[in-house]
Order: C-alpha cells, then structure tokens, then sequence
C-alpha cells in the first residue's frame, strides 16, 4: 500500500474564510515529495478543516502534515490532538515560521505539544522527504521513527530530549521542485474562493532583526528559471481566468530588486492583455533600490501596489532593528515620481520599535504624510519566534517590552467536538521610551489616517490643503487633535475604538481563551463584536453607516485648520471665497462616496451633478495649482459612475465576505482600501 499523506495548510472558518491563500506551502512540499516518492505516496492537500475532518473519519492517514503560523498554529494541533485519539501511530508533522530558532525555546514549545511528533526548521521540502524516506523504511513503525536524528528535523524524545537534526542546506536551484500548479496539484483550490500565492525567488539580503527572515540561513536570493515562472504563471493565468479570481500575492520578500523581476513584470502584463489576469497584484517590495522596483513594476502601472516600508524614521532606532533606509528626500522624489505615473504607493511603519519614543513616532509619521505616498499604515509590532522580541529574555527586559496576547481576528471556531480552537498572536504594546498611553495615541492618530489620509476619498481635501500652502501632516494631527469636536454618532465610534483598543489585549492566553470560550463570549466573536481588526472595523463602521456626517464633520474642521492658518475670507477666487471651495469639495466628496458599500444589483449607475469649479480637471493636474484657477461662470457638469471593474468588485467582494461590519472589513483589507468602492468622476 502507499503511504498515505495528508498535507494541511488550515485556515479558520468559524466566521467566513479567514486567511483565503492557496496553501503554496504544502503544494510545494507535496510536488518535491511526489517527484522523489512517485508511486510510493498518495498526497492529498487541505485547506479547510471540515474537509481535512472528513477526509480523516473516511480514510485516516499515515502522516498528517500541518503548517505552523501564529494564525492557525492552534487549528493545526487541534487536528494533531484529532488524530492521535483515532490512532497513536498517526505521524504527526509540523513545519512553518511560528517556531523557535533556540534549543531552549524549541523544547519548550514541544514540550507544549505532546502530540506533534517532530517539527521541521528551516526550509521543508528536503526534510519533509528525509521523514518519508524514514516512514518507508521503517514500516510505519512509529517507535522506529525516532531511533535516530532525521535531518532538517526536531523532536522530542520519550526522555525528554530534544533531538536535532543536521541542518540542511537550502534547495540553491529552485526548478528542483515541480510547479504545484504545473502539475495540477493545487487545481482544485482555484473554485473555493481562495487568492492565489506565487513564487519567483526565495531568501532575503536584509537582516531586520524583528523579521524570522533576517536570519542567516535565508540571506541568500535563489531563483526559479525564466522558464519555470513563465510556465507556471501561464498555467495559472488559464485557471483563474476559468474561474474569475482575480487577485495574485507574490509571496517573494524583495520582488523587483533582481534584475529578471522586470521579466516577470513584463511577463504578467502579457498575460493580462492575453488572458485578463490578473486584475491586480500584491507584492512586497525591496528596502532599498526602489528606481530599480519602479522600473521593474512600470509595466504593471495602477495593477500594483507600490510598499515603501521604512518601520522608522529614526535613525538609532533603525540601528537598533539592524536596518538601513534610505533618505527620506530621495524617499519623497520616488514618491513623487509614481505618483506623477498614477501609481499607488503608500508607507508602512511599526510601533513600538526598540528606541523608538512617541515624538520620533509622530515626526516620522509626520514625514510620511508629507510624501506623495497615497497611504500611510502604522502597524503594531508582532512578537514573533525566531526573532529576539520572542525568544530573547534579556533582549525583552533590556528593552522594557510590555507584551500581550490578543486574537487573530476571525481565527476562531469549532471544527471536531464541542471544544472552541483560537489562534492568537503576541504583539508589543509599550517599552521603557513608549508608554501604553502613547500607544493608545498612536493608534488614534493611525485612526484618523486610515479615515481622512489612506486612499482617495478625502483626495480633494489633501489636493487643496497643499495647494494653499499647508502641510497634510499639520492637518491629521489638527483632526487627530479635534476628535472631540466630531458628531456624537462618531464620537461614539471613536470612544469604541480606544476600549476596544485595550480590551483585546490579554495578559495571557490562557485568560482569553478561557473567557472566549464561554458561550456569551463566543457568540461577541461569531457576531463581529470583538476579536477583530480593530481599525479597520471601526473605520468600516464610520464608512458603512456615517460617511456623510464624516465629511461634513472633516471639512468643518479642516476650514478651522485653515483659518487658524491666517488663511480666512480675504483669499477670494473670482465670485467665490474659501467658504464656497470648500462647500463645493463637500459635495465633490459626498457625490463619489455615495452608496460605495451598497452591495445590492439595483444600484443607480450614473448620477449627474453641477459644480462651480471644474473639480475633476484640477485633481488631474499634478502641480499644486489653486482651485479659484478652475471656477466656471457657466458651471461645470460631472458625472459620478460606477465603471465594471467597480461593480465586479462590489460583487466579488460581497460573495467571498458578505455585507456585514465584519465582511466589510475584510473587503476593505483584502482590496487595499475603500476608495475601489467608490463611484469614478467623469467630466462631461
């Protein structure tokens, strides 16, 4: 008989698909193991735990493979727990970035887990294969699986030794493994709603120490060919055409830094004008050489999210994290230079970093605003293995790291008994220069960012804000500073987000999990009422429900801002002042927003409006012109449409998410930002 092997990538799905990826992954440990095993292996590939559930109660397996990460690593061994009460002669394999790089943390984290019987580190294909070949040979005698070190591989011992393997080195010519896709073997995830995962280049040069990838064992870049991308990619573009998915994630760490990263550009732009895929496409982008990246991506134009990730402005708190950026004027022209081509970029930072004090956090936030990035995201810092935020004591204490627990949102459910399963995920929520009040403040000022600054629904307030001579940083922290000033309705919201912002911090995760497994606190989950992403939820509920209180609310404020500028009622534009420009980007404002997370097919496509300024033209034009420039004795009329690619993504995003707080959320998320709901303007 073939060894039968059940490969898991999990996903929770207690609340809707939470993290919808094809399970690459495993796809790529199963095609090495095939091609190395042929006919002495039946691999079957999971992604959803009714499935692997029921796959199980049929048939039980041989070896059940499970991937490791902070956002199913509990889903993961719930199913090794599952198995093992079937049969204790299942092998249980665990592989994936949620693990130690310490013997001292990695027998801990066995120790914990009783039921995983071995854990690769490092790369999986090659150990996998080291485990297979041993299962072979020993007859499925699980006692004999343990006799000696199986290379690339940990465990435990029944003396409580922790038992490893050689290292092994990493696969230098990727076309070793067979494509998952080539070979059909990830066909049949392309019809359950899931966003399809590539690779083109593995390892990362950079050494960012709160990054599992800046050890040394990855520093090294190795390729698939030419010929191998360009196989797989058009393999995949003919399947997801088949069957409308329409988004693609290059999973590479620093895609367009190598020079063949223009091939493959190039090569994906053939495949959408051949093909009509993909509709766009995420990347994350190097950390330096990014003319090179803009070059290399020109092709792929609007289709691609520029990331111009800096974590700090600070430069001892770059030292500290071991990283280099560059300058923030060079920062600036690239940003100026993509915005002139119509590209989206935006910048990321995380907070708290080692050395990082609240004034550097808000002056670099600061700098990224006045940039030409179209977004701005401050992330809070994840504790993660194999880095020394987690598995370095002194490193903690040195730094004064206060450390908490919170869910992952929506990795939650109930999958094989009565007993609940959560994933959660540690996060830094203060240090010894970053108080847990600072950080409630940064979360308020990345609140009002993600509401007024991120995407486009507040561009012409952006726009006209620089063109009188203001600064758009001055102006967020203006209205980070008026939140009292706000309507009651979202005042309300705010006052939800900073307790939500504390409560979903726990001191343990026996403490949450202990309570969420309470039924009255399931069903706050289940119900969207907490365990979720908190900003963005709350800057769904505004936009859901309160959008044109918002813009009446932030233009108000924003004539405040102005006028506390010394720019009043004098600056006259012909039969206009500034009362009048402002009213009149209201209504721009209000016109464009109106009904985007309508979700219904009787939506009114076309609506028709006058304005005294030729609004439209002036977004276009790149200088930093004044409005008063564009007024029209004859009134100017603009169309606000909903075009196809809209309303297929209206309608895509509803049948994977639904209509509700929480579908929104992910719909916002997983499109990059609530301006593709939007209606598009046309002059006519």
């Amino acid at each position: 008989m073939k060894l039968r092997i059940y490969l898991a990538d999990l996903t929770h799905t207690g609340l809707g698909i939470a993290t919808e990826a094809f399970p690459l992954n495993i796809g790529v440990i199963g095609s090495y193991c095939l091609k190395n095993f042929k006919d002495e292996v039946d691999i079957k590939l999971f992604k959803f735990p009714e499935e692997l559930k029921e796959a199980i109660d049929k048939e039980k397996p041989d070896i059940l493979g499970c991937s490791n990460y902070s956002w199913n690593c509990n889903l993961s061994y719930h199913f090794a727990n599952y198995v093992k009460s079937i049969d204790k002669n299942i092998l249980t394999v665990f592989g994936g970035t949620n693990y130690p790089y310490d013997a001292y943390n990695q027998k801990f984290f066995h120790e914990k887990r009783p039921n995983m019987d071995i854990h690769i580190f490092y790369e999986g294909e090659k150990s996998f294969a080291k485990i297979v070949e041993r299962a072979l040979t020993c007859g499925r005698d699980i006692k004999k699986m343990f006799v000696d070190p199986i290379a690339g591989c940990q465990f435990l011992r029944k003396d409580g030794e922790l038992i490893c393997g050689e290292k092994i080195k990493r696969i230098k010519y990727l076309d070793e493994i067979p494509s998952p896709y080539s070979t059909g073997l990830l066909d049949k995830f392309f019809s359950q709603k899931l966003s399809i995962l590539v690779e083109t280049a593995r390892g990362c040069p950079f050494k960012c120490n709160f990054c599992n990838a800046g050890d040394a064992y990855y520093n090294k870049v190795n390729q698939f060919s030419n010929e191998y991308v360009a196989e797989e990619f058009t393999y995949v573009a003919k399947m997801a055409n088949k069957f409308d998915v329409r988004h693609v994630t290059i999973c590479d760490n620093n895609f367009g830094m190598i020079p063949r990263d223009a091939k493959t550009a190039e090569l994906i732009y053939s495949l959408k004008q051949k093909y009509n895929w993909p509709k766009s496409v995420s990347v994350w982008t190097g950390k330096n050489s990014k003319e090179r990246i803009i070059e290399a991506t020109r092709l792929l134009g609007e289709t691609m999210n520029i990331s111009m990730a800096v974590q700090s402005m600070d430069p001892k708190v770059l030292e500290n994290i071991s990283r280099a950026n560059i300058k923030l004027d060079h920062y600036k022209a690239i940003a100026t230079e993509l915005k002139s081509q119509g590209r989206a970029q935006h910048g990321e930072i995380i907070s708290p970093l080692p050395g990082e004090t609240f004034a550097s956090f808000t002056k670099g936030f600061s700098d990224l605003l006045d940039t030409d990035v179209t977004k701005v995201e401050n992330h809070t810092i994840q504790i993660l293995h194999g880095t020394p935020y987690a598995d370095n004591k002194k490193y903690i204490e040195d730094h004064g790291y206060n450390i908490k627990s919170r869910i992952v949102p929506l990795d939650y459910g109930k999958y094989t008994n009565d007993s609940y399963v959560f994933d959660y995920e540690k996060v830094g929520v203060a240090t010894k220069d970053f108080s847990f009040d600072e950080y409630i403040k940064s979360r308020k000022i990345t609140l009002i960012a993600n509401l007024c600054f991120n995407g486009n629904t507040f561009e012409a307030l952006k726009k006209y804000v620089l063109s009188i001579g203001l600064k758009r940083s001055d102006w967020i922290k203006y209205l980070y500073k008026n939140m009292d000033k706000f309507d009651d309705p979202i005042k309300k919201i705010f006052k939800s987000f900073i307790e939500e912002s504390k409560s979903e911090l726990w001191d343990s995760e026996e403490e949450m999990v202990k309570y969420y497994s309470k039924e009255e606190n399931y069903k706050k989950l289940i119900n969207g009422e907490e365990g979720r992403n908190v900003v963005y939820s709350h800057v769904t509920m505004i936009m859901a429900d309160q959008t044109q209180t918002l813009i009446d609310n932030v233009v108000s404020l924003s004539k405040e801002f102005i006028e506390s500028h010394g720019i009043i009622a004098s600056y006259v534009a012909p039969a206009a002042n500034i009362n009048d420009e402002l009213e009149e980007l209201k209504k721009y404002i209000k016109c464009m927003t109106f009904d985007s997370f309508n979700f219904k097919d009787n939506l009114e496509l076309s609506k028709k409006f006058e304005f005294k300024y030729d609004i439209y033209t002036w977004l276009k034009t790149l200088e930093d012109k004044s409005l008063k420039d564009f007024y029209d004795e004859k009134s100017v009329m603009i169309d606000f449409k909903y075009e196809q690619d809209t309303l297929d993504l209206k309608r895509d995003a509803f049948k994977r998410y639904g209509d509700t707080v929480s579908g929104i959320v992910k719909c916002i998320q997983r499109t990059g930002g609530a301006q593709y709901f939007h209606r598009k303007a046309v002059s006519i």
